[in-house]
């Protein structure tokens, strides 16, 4: 079964076993994670229109070389669609490290969608991404099918 969460003006379909988070700053909400059983997560952030996604990617690379010794980054091409189109305005990057003697991936995804920035970070140890790909895959595309055509 599947649960619906709507926050940001978007909405997505998430396994109803999952926990979510909300990321709010006096009232105002600034993103929301799904949490997997095993740890594994999925945080949506909104940035201002004025960030553009390659500027949020950088800036989720620098947060993470400060809190994670020895990170490698990668950058990769999504293969994301919206409307049918490839996503615009869209950047991705994929970041290893350890973390607790595991390897961790973390993929970052930032793209503009109706007059909005979001970066997705998709992180969870290597053999738990490696099963969880699909789900991670399949909530962001009902989150991209929430968001209107101009």
């Amino acid at each position: 079964m599947t649960k619906i969460y709507q926050g940001l003006g978007l909405s997505c379909m998430y396994p109803e076993n999952w926990n979510i988070t909300e990321d709010t700053d006096d009232g105002k909400l600034l993103g929301f994670t799904l949490e997997s059983p095993t740890s594994a997560f999925m945080t949506v952030t909104e940035y201002p229109w004025t960030v553009p996604p390659a500027e949020a990617l950088e800036q989720a690379c620098e947060v993470m070389k400060s809190e994670y010794d020895e990170v490698e980054f990668d950058e990769v091409e999504s293969d994301l669609t919206w409307n049918g189109k490839p996503l615009p305005y869209c950047k991705a990057a994929d970041a290893q490290f350890y973390y607790l003697d595991l390897m961790v991936i973390s993929r970052m995804v930032a793209f503009a969608l109706d007059h909005r920035t979001f970066l997705v970070q998709i992180q969870a140890e290597d053999r738990d991404f490696d099963k969880l790909e699909m789900v991670f895959k399949a909530i962001l595309v009902s989150l991209l099918q929430s968001v209107k055509d101009e």
